[in-house]
């Protein structure tokens, strides 16, 4: 391996599939799992084992303080400590699967949902906030700007840009023509999607372009 990389490592404790997974505090690893747990690593050693889904686990994140969230099939959000694994509180209010989740810096916690909407929670106390409407289809993927605007990609191929202060719709991001599954903003600064429609877009003032076209349709994306 290069000088400055790691060694991959392998983390075999997993009976199940692993459908999502986070970066904690100290280099915390956090994986979500078809058989509703949430498992913790760290030194490629599992520590603990969050349990409390009744249904499989689509979504983690992992708040500056360490604060895990976990969002599951079963429309929930589970709230964990990052120090010991406690269970914190959960939050109820979506009528479909918990799909993607995103911390803010503003005391905010944003969920997308198969029922279309995006809801916005305190981290604080766990209250809800508002409720952000506008998809047509699932919200699968969200993503926070430095500028504190909120980026949510959708089945229904779109992505609407919304007001990280007041929740307010800004702009909706069209090009795609299937649905919207991976954001990620690249070193150059540019926010990049990926789709079911095979292809990998960049997005700028400008408009979008074809970034790359790829054989199958795209499920992640990392810089």
């Amino acid at each position: 391996y290069a000088k400055g990389w790691i060694e991959p490592r392998k983390l075999v404790a997993c009976t199940d599939s692993v459908t999502c997974f986070a970066i904690g505090l100290g280099g915390t690893v956090y994986s979500g799992l078809r058989d509703c747990t949430v498992r913790v690593w760290s030194g490629g050693n599992e520590i603990w084992r969050l349990e409390g889904h009744t249904r499989y686990v689509l979504a983690l994140a992992v708040g500056p303080d360490g604060t895990v969230y976990s969002g599951s099939y079963d429309t929930t959000i589970r709230v964990w400590s990052g120090e010991d694994g406690t269970h914190i509180r959960t939050l109820s209010g979506h009528d479909g699967a918990v799909c993607a989740l995103a911390v803010g810096l503003n005391h905010k916690l944003y969920s997308g949902s198969g029922d279309k909407t995006i809801r916005v929670w305190s981290t604080r106390d766990g209250a809800h906030i508002q409720t952000l409407e506008g998809h047509t289809e699932a919200v699968g993927v969200l993503l926070l700007g430095l500028d504190g605007r909120v980026y949510s990609g959708s089945n229904d191929s779109t992505i609407r840009v919304w007001s990280g202060d007041d929740g307010a719709h800004l702009q909706t991001l069209e090009g795609h023509t299937e649905g919207v599954t991976s954001l990620v903003w690249g070193p150059d600064g540019k926010l990049y999607s990926g789709s079911h429609d095979c292809t990998i877009r960049v997005w700028s003032d400008g408009g979008t372009t074809i970034f790359k076209t790829t054989e199958s349709g795209i499920y992640s994306l990392a810089w």
